[in-house]
């Protein structure tokens, strides 16, 4: 008898991601031309669609309050001039932000959570803020907090082999890297 047939209950197979692609290739294109508007030369850029979370925790008198808030970009990139740029967008991809460019000079790190498909790029000690986080997971046709049906694994493997590259750029100049896992 094999292990997996042992375990009973506890052997559940992971569900597979439902979405629909005809869907998934409408939003990739829709957030083309959403980063195309807002940046100059936009076409130079490869793009991910990416999220980022923050949370607030408050004690009350009574109760507790823990909220959470999502933001999402599209994440624009190009290895010509290591150029990283962030377009924030709403949920329906009707409305989006000027870019904001990430200070490149101040950039010392990259680092890749494979088990939250989470990367970083980490700001130099004393910068105002820790780093850049990108959430660049995929979703399904049922998400409720997100945009529906963004499914990038292509893109997703091009800004890993960006960041890759970008994290051995930064080893040449002397930054010390933590360890990378891609799988």
């Amino acid at each position: 008898m094999r292990r997996e047939e042992e375990m009973g209950l506890f052997s559940k197979k992971p569900k597979e991601l439902e979405y629909d692609s005809a869907e998934c290739q409408k939003k990739k294109e829709i957030m083309r031309k959403m980063w195309n508007e807002a940046v100059e030369d936009g076409n130079s850029y490869e793009i991910i669609h990416a999220t980022q979370t923050t949370s607030k925790f408050e004690r009350g008198l009574v109760f507790d309050t823990n909220t959470t808030t999502f933001y999402h970009y599209i994440v624009g990139y190009r290895k010509s001039d290591w150029k990283v740029g962030l377009v924030q967008v709403d949920t329906g991809l009707t409305q989006h932000t000027e870019p904001f460019f990430v200070d490149m000079n101040a950039v010392v790190g990259v680092n890749y959570n494979p088990k939250y498909q989470q990367a970083w790029l980490i700001y130099q000690k004393g910068y105002e803020s820790y780093g850049e986080q990108f959430d660049i997971d995929d979703t399904g046709s049922k998400t409720v907090a997100g945009i529906p049906n963004t499914v990038q694994p292509e893109e997703r493997e091009k800004f890993l082999d960006f960041l890759e590259e970008l994290r051995s750029r930064l080893e040449q100049q002397g930054h010390k890297q933590e360890k990378w896992r891609r799988q």
